[in-house]
């Protein structure tokens, strides 16, 4: 089973913008027209670029972190299904996603011309973008079960207020910029490569600041501290990662803002334990409630109580199941089920009276009333009867 964080050489907890640029670096590593004489750069190319697909899809990268490679079989949602039949099924598959990563159209392979821009990274603009910021959330089990509600406080860079956003002092202070005119963007041809770069007159904004702003430098954007509220839907689990599209730092000049990632942490409970969106609970009985059977109050992890039947003669490590009392699924499919493990705990510190009629119950016993000691009596005749 392919990793797709090792494949990208990305750690689990990288950024968006972590695994892009991480992404175009092996891409352009491996690609075929850069490696002719290499018969596996094309299988390389389109494993890297599955990899990017995933990862790069916030839906998909939560399933494969709880799931692997095998929950993303039935949940891609269109054509594209890593794991199933190979990934990519051609390398024009793979080359829509190198274009679409390098800011290029969608066009097929064209040879050396589908270099074109890639080096500039997709313009200025994109490098103007505020960078995407990360924060953890610690939340309790119970919180975890019916979703809740957190506030933030986080530092980042806002919109200058003064000159929203422009890094202007005022509008006749903005002008094209004359050694791109106003593209943001200048070209060079390399031989094999046609580049394209962010103008480094005005830094791919295609436009200069000829007096800015006071308040933030020109930069359209100042430092300070926001508070932020964050809706955490029910049955998210532990490592789970929340996108605030948006609530990163602000772009300078008016660029878009990037992005908040928000890390889930789940405190453990005393009494349940989770696997996937089922909940178990350990129940403890006595010999005779084990052996008579009983009716039991069991409590679930929304806070209320559920009565469960233990039939006669339960033995321990017997499983009763409460249907959809466990978490419901964070992606809107269903709820769990809460588990019920059972074990009959054997009695300590016995009076006298209790030893006599513990005696006297032990007198009247047949081997109909213990199947799986008589069974395992026979088993062992198999040992002595040689």
């Amino acid at each position: 089973m392919k990793d797709y964080y090792d494949v990208l050489k990305v750690s689990k907890q990288a950024t968006p913008d972590e695994i892009k640029k991480a992404y175009r670096k092996r891409a352009l590593e491996c690609h075929p027209d850069r490696n002719p004489d290499d018969p596996k750069a094309e299988a390389m190319f389109k494993q890297v670029s599955e990899a990017y697909e995933v990862l790069s899809d916030d839906k998909r990268r939560q399933i494969y972190d709880q799931y692997g490679e095998e929950g993303l079989r039935g949940a891609s949602g269109g054509g594209f299904s890593p794991g199933g039949g190979g990934g990519f099924s051609s390398m024009d598959e793979a080359l829509r996603t190198f274009m679409g990563a390098f800011g290029g159209g969608q066009g097929g392979h064209q040879g050396g011309g589908m270099f074109d821009s890639f080096f500039g990274g997709g313009g200025g603009a994109e490098e103007a973008r505020g960078a995407s910021k990360k924060a953890t959330v610690r939340i309790s089990f119970e919180e975890a079960a019916r979703g809740t509600e957190k506030e933030l406080t986080i530092q980042n860079y806002i919109p200058c207020d003064t000159c929203k956003g422009s890094g202007a002092k005022s509008k006749a202070s903005i002008r094209t910029c004359t050694t791109c005119r106003g593209q943001g963007q200048i070209h060079q041809s390399r031989g094999f490569f046609s580049m394209s770069m962010p103008c480094s007159s005005c830094g791919g904004a295609g436009q200069v600041i000829a007096d800015p702003c006071r308040s933030c430098g020109g930069m359209g954007r100042i430092k300070d501290k926001q508070k932020i509220k964050v809706r955490i839907p029910a049955g998210v689990d532990n490592g789970m990662r929340l996108k605030m599209a948006g609530y990163g730092d602000a772009g300078e000049r008016g660029s878009s803002a990037g992005d908040l990632y928000v890390s889930i942490e789940v405190e453990p409970h005393d009494t349940f334990q989770r696997e996937g969106d089922d909940v178990y609970i350990d129940l403890p009985l006595s010999f005779p409630e084990a052996a008579l059977g009983c009716k039991k109050e069991i409590p679930t992890p929304f806070g209320e109580m559920s009565k469960v039947q233990i039939p006669e003669g339960t033995q321990s490590g017997k499983l009763l199941r409460l249907s959809s009392k466990g978490f419901p699924n964070v992606h809107g499919q269903g709820k769990g089920d809460l588990i019920i493990r059972v074990f009959v705990e054997t009695p300590v510190k016995l009076t006298e009276k209790q030893r006599e009629l513990l005696r006297a119950f032990e007198g009247s016993e047949t081997t109909q009333n213990h199947p799986l000691k008589k069974g395992f009596l026979e088993r062992m005749k198999v040992f002595f009867s040689a």
